[in-house]
């Protein structure tokens, strides 16, 4: 019991870690439009701008945080995941999703939404992202340039890696490795030159 709670003391902190640093980049371009308000040689208009859509980001991501790693994600259906996820990345302009309407268990569909953002980790320069459904097993196709999970992010996919072995960095695949097994399914990753596959069943 001592040691269950230790584990979950570890992934609370590490996920919170985690979405802080997510965080930072468009809550501190807020408080930047904030400060440039009426400093010469700056419209206000620009400076609403700039404090506009950093806001916008910060509640797509809160939005995608609470979908993925909150209790939201157990009752919300997988649309809404699909949404919610495709708005942050449109946004971002790197990524391209394709994510149509599939016959994926609803139960699952937190899981998907996970692969998801974890496959987007995976393409530093942008790309494509792709869900594909057949057979009962979900997959997630990640495809761009040097397209490829950090060494430290894969060993926690393949092997099994401790929680004192986390950081912020690997604490999401350890997450979506878990949350799959929770699920009653497996997740392995096929890694290949300019595209990883991220499979679920």
């Amino acid at each position: 019991m001592v040691q269950d709670l230790a584990l979950e003391m570890t992934l609370i902190e590490l996920i919170s870690s985690r979405i802080c640093h997510d965080l930072v980049g468009p809550v501190g371009a807020v408080n930047a439009g904030a400060e440039l308000m009426g400093e010469d040689g700056v419209a206000d208009d620009e400076a609403l701008a700039l404090m506009r859509k950093s806001g916008l980001e910060a509640a797509r991501r809160l939005q995608l945080f609470r979908l993925a790693f909150g209790r939201a994600g157990n009752s919300v259906d997988t649309k809404s995941m699909r949404d919610a996820v495709r708005q942050t990345y449109d946004a971002e302009g790197k990524v391209n999703l394709d994510w149509p309407d599939l016959p994926i268990d609803p139960a699952h569909g937190r899981v998907v939404l996970n692969m998801v953002m974890l496959a987007r980790e995976a393409l530093p320069f942008g790309g494509k992202i792709a869900v594909s459904h057949e057979s009962g097993r979900t997959t997630v196709l990640a495809e761009g340039k040097r397209a490829a999970f950090r060494p430290e992010v894969m060993a926690v996919l393949e092997k099994d890696v401790a929680a004192d072995g986390l950081d912020p960095r690997t604490v999401h695949g350890f997450f979506v490795l878990n949350l799959a097994n929770r699920t009653g399914g497996e997740l392995s990753v096929l890694q290949q030159e300019a595209n990883i596959a991220l499979i679920y069943g």
